[in-house]
């Protein structure tokens, strides 16, 4: 169903919605909502479901995540396997 929403822009740029709309679009403090540009100038509203976990750092992508635990073993066992692999290689 289509709605149409009357929205009020400050003076600093931001965005007002009356309470009843937020309550009626189930809007909640700490959610982030992303403007889109559609056909013919219109502007779509819609609620960002994950946060997004890539970003730009020094011209690279890099995702932005929290580890499930402690990595420590993990990137041990990783380097001392392509270590290994490496001085296969090698012959030595």
């Amino acid at each position: 169903m289509l709605r149409k929403l009357k929205v009020s822009v400050d003076e600093e740029g931001n965005f007002l919605l009356p309470a009843q709309t937020r309550r009626l679009l189930h809007l909640t403090p700490g959610m982030t909502l992303v403007v889109e540009e559609g056909d013919q100038g219109a502007l779509r509203l819609r609620v960002q479901s994950k946060e997004t976990i890539l970003e730009e750092k020094e011209g690279v992508w890099v995702a932005r995540v929290k580890a499930w635990g402690d990595l420590t073993n993990v990137v041990r066992h990783e380097r001392d396997r392509r270590v290994l692999d490496l001085l296969r290689q090698t012959g030595l």
